[in-house]
């Protein structure tokens, strides 16, 4: 093994010797233990089983194999660029050039088959496992929202409704445009750069942290307010209550859609049993306690209430984004049909539940010490002990379920951007022991534990906290819709919604935003120390190959870090695993997957990978059948781009077949590249397969012209230039190719 890694420059031959095995410490195992494992790796990868085009091949795949002129310039520039690999060694992949390959024998595959639907969710459960998140906030939002809105609170929620009711629009249009899990991750890796999706996507975790810290908070509050439970502080049970949850996932649980249906009907049951006694109640008493709470001596101005009130009204609605990070687990059609039912639930529970508690409760009560448990004082009142009890059960389990819907969620996005090479791969792996990703479960346990006792279990500052990145997800995620309109015109759209809801709800959300930030602007430091902590993680992920780079020129030239290293290791083994690790990271294949031979397309693929991505070995795959023969000089276009691109090599690969979702599946495994590092152009109306069906494939360019000026009309040439050859860039009519 050690003299493959040598002749691979991965590990110095220096230490293939004797040397360092008189004092190699337990770190140093390691580290060879690793570097070995990679060079395995690494040396399957840089043999792919396919076969290379000779000159005698390609006079049988292409009608016009090329010209000599051409053949003999791109062979120019190639010896010349090969010459100078010599300095670029380190920089492009396994230091030498692109080739050309053709992958025969891909077994016949059935794409007319349509997928097997019986495993995925209906509609009832995909309303029960968004519907219990986005309910739940009714427990610690009537209190909140009493406190800032007065006897206004109604007018709130109605407005924050008005809202819900613009997203559910925003939501149906771009996530069945882009069926993916992810949420405003997977809308802005597909049209945007990955760089602003992972930004974007350190809101989202902070939302989950959010979640998870709220609802185990709120469950400690609701807990607190029976009898039995008095004594109890509310941050060691919130920790605890996240530690159990903790624990349960590092077992392997995972939501189940049968409980959260089950426990969907209870909490909504139990809700419907405390309107109704809320009902008797006020036709008992009457509307005395109303009438008097319209005159509460701290009622704030109308205006402040409204503004100052919807901001906490749009708190109730957290959660709506819920769907969008499972829908491909639902089953076609479901999707919008959740949205549906989560806006008429929670429209009609955060409209009707605090109307009655402040014709029931006086606003004293409503805004004191009780406060945090505003519903179980309501149950107690209309219905006694019991009711109190049976709310404060559907409290503990519903946020209880949010908690775990929080570290399920959180896991998922990890193990996502990990794959998309987002964040370090430590955060995909997983124990031999139930098959969990540990450092993920553990990392997310100690952040929301932190954000407990930083906050000391104040609900109202983790609920500003909450606001703030939840409605940043909620505007961006408007914004990025609006941007997908422009940016990705022709992708297919089976429900389109006017502008008008994107803007309108846009504009909403930033009225609720600037309203948390003037209501707490306390909060936002801790908003920026959490998400400074999460996106700094990111950052140094995408700046990882700077950073082992001036770590190895470190080593090589300063004295004083030589010395250094040594107490901790031999200088050549920390520099072994440096070059091994830069190795790896430049030999990560990914693909783009071209319909035709545009060099300006693929050029903007070349670019887009050099702006985006660690890896520098790109693989231009062509797949055709007998009836569309493969575009004329797609390799000599492909040979030139890898000629420009001296740090990245560039393979060209023919594949006979249909692009369908089974051949990307096949290329995957042959190649050894995951789908989700898979490229595509934009899709237009009439492409024969869903995003959902391609297995994670990513949309990074339009299938329309490259630049705006190509669609300027103009005098076109009448011939070809004198001053270079002709490359016959024209196909057969009828032509379908990739997609």
């Amino acid at each position: 093994m050690e003299v493959d890694a040598v002749l691979h420059g991965l590990i110095p031959s220096k230490l293939s010797g004797g040397s360092l095995a008189r004092r190699n410490s337990f770190v140093e195992k390691s580290i060879l233990k690793t570097v070995e494992v990679e060079a395995k790796q690494l040396e399957s990868r840089l043999r792919p089983d396919i076969t290379l085009i000779t000159k005698d091949l390609r006079c049988k795949l292409f009608e016009r194999p090329g010209l000599e002129g051409v053949d003999s310039f791109l062979e120019d520039c190639r010896r010349e660029v090969r010459n100078g690999l010599g300095d670029l060694d380190d920089n492009k992949a396994d230091g030498t050039m692109g080739a050309t390959y053709f992958m025969e024998g891909v077994p016949y595959l059935d794409t007319s088959a349509e997928d097997d639907n019986g495993h995925k969710i209906g509609e009832l459960a995909s309303t029960a496992i968004c519907g219990n998140d986005i309910t739940a906030s009714c427990f610690y939002v009537v209190g909140e929202l009493s406190r800032n809105a007065g006897v206004y609170a109604p007018l709130c929620t109605m407005l924050s409704s008005a809202t819900l009711y613009c997203f559910r629009s925003v939501y149906a249009e771009v996530v069945t445009a882009l069926p993916l899990n992810g949420g405003i991750y997977n809308l802005l890796l597909n049209s945007s750069t990955k760089q602003a999706a992972s930004v974007a996507a350190c809101l989202t975790i902070l939302s989950y942290t959010a979640t998870g810290v709220v609802s185990s908070v709120s469950a400690a509050d609701y807990l607190k307010c029976s009898p039995m439970f008095g004594d109890i502080e509310s941050v060691p049970t919130a920790i605890g209550i996240l530690g159990f949850f903790a624990m349960l996932m590092l077992m392997g649980m995972q939501e189940s859609s049968a409980v959260a249906s089950l426990l969907f009907l209870f909490h909504l049951s139990t809700l419907f049993i405390l309107a109704v006694f809320s009902v008797f109640f006020l036709q008992d008493e009457g509307l005395g306690q109303l009438y008097a709470n319209f005159a509460w001596e701290k009622q704030p101005p109308f205006a402040n209430s409204i503004f100052f009130g919807f901001s906490s009204a749009m708190l109730g609605v957290s959660g709506f984004e819920t769907s969008a990070n499972f829908v491909e687990e639902q089953k076609p059609g479901v999707f919008p049909k959740t949205l549906t039912n989560m806006w008429v639930s929670v429209s009609v529970i955060n409209i009707f539940l605090p109307s009655l508690a402040i014709a029931v409760i006086p606003l004293d009560d409503l805004t004191g010490s009780k406060a945090a448990y505003a519903l179980a004082v309501l149950a107690e009142r209309v219905g006694g002990p019991l009711l109190r009890d049976i709310v404060a059960i559907d409290a503990l389990l519903v946020l209880s379920g949010s908690v775990l819907t929080s570290y399920v969620g959180v896991v998922g996005l990890f193990q996502r951007m990990a794959g998309d090479r987002c964040l370090p791969e430590f955060f995909s792996e997983t124990n031999s022991w139930r098959g969990t990703p540990h450092y993920t479960i553990l990392v997310f346990f100690a952040v929301c534990s932190s954000m407990c006792i930083v906050l000391d279990g104040d609900i109202s500052a983790l609920a500003a906290i909450y606001s703030i990145s939840f409605l940043l997800v909620m505007g961006l995620f408007a914004f990025c819709g609006l941007w997908m309109k422009i940016n990705r015109p022709t992708l297919p759209r089976p429900i389109e919604s006017h502008p008008m809801f994107f803007v309108i709800g846009l504009l909403l959300v930033a009225f609720a935003f600037t309203a948390v930030v003037l209501l707490h602007p306390e909060m936002l430091t801790y908003f920026y120390v959490y998400y400074g902590i999460t996106t700094l993680m990111v950052m140094l992920t995408f700046a990882r190959e700077n950073i082992f780079t001036a770590f190895l020129t470190l080593l090589s030239h300063s004295k004083v870090a030589g010395a250094a290293i040594k107490c901790i290791m031999h200088k050549d083994v920390a520099e072994m695993w440096i070059r091994t690790k830069l190795k790896t990271l430049r030999n990560q294949g990914v693909v783009y997957f071209t319909k035709s031979a545009s060099i300006s397309q693929i050029n903007r693929a070349v670019q887009y990978i050099e702006q985006n991505e660690e890896a520098r070995w790109l693989k231009v795959i062509h797949a055709y059948t007998e009836d569309e023969p493969i575009p004329p000089n797609l390799l000599e276009y492909v040979q030139m781009l890898d000629c420009v691109y001296p740090k990245i090599k560039i393979d060209c690969i023919v594949v006979r077949g249909e692009f369908s979702p089974e051949l990307v599946q096949y290329i995957s495994t042959r190649l050894s590249v995951p789908v989700n590092s898979m490229f595509i152009n934009c899709p237009k109306h009439n492409f024969k397969h869903s995003l959902d069906r391609m297995g994670g494939v990513r949309v990074i360019l339009n299938s329309e012209k490259a630049s705006l000026l190509e669609g300027v009309s103009g005098p076109t040439p009448t011939g070809p230039s004198p001053l270079s050859p002709t490359l016959d860039n024209s196909y057969p009519e009828g032509h379908q190719g990739m997609r």
